[in-house]
């Protein structure tokens, strides 16, 4: 889903995405003329290996984010902040990108887990 950045509402809207049986929801709004803040809940299950045994295991995501998303270059160091390119605000990669950013965590099967105990 994509949204030019001017079209993006003052008033809260919500936005729903599926990728690979993960569902990201939420809602989003502009903050001000360069800011739209968005809160996001990923929730769903990945097949994932183990990064101890490299067993494949069922992960079950249950996480919420929130950032913001600005219109043009950020300065600073605000991690937080996702620049939007052409003046559109793309929330599939925004989306992509969060759930690309909790996968690559470390993350241990229950067997594992329980050895390190």
């Amino acid at each position: 889903m994509k949204i030019e950045f001017r079209k993006i509402p003052y008033t809260k809207s919500e936005f729903s995405i599926t990728k690979d049986k993960i569902l990201c929801c939420g809602n989003f709004y502009k903050e001000s003329n360069k800011i739209v803040s968005c809160d996001i809940s990923i929730d769903g299950q990945v097949k994932i290996d183990c990064d101890r045994c490299g067993e494949e295991f069922d992960l079950k995501l249950a996480e919420k984010v929130a950032i913001k998303v600005c219109d043009g270059k950020v300065f600073g160091e605000d991690l937080d902040i996702v620049e939007c390119q052409n003046h559109i605000v793309d929330f599939d990669e925004i989306a992509e990108g969060e759930i690309a950013s909790i996968l690559s965590d470390y993350y241990y099967c229950d067997r594992c887990k329980n050895e390190g105990e």
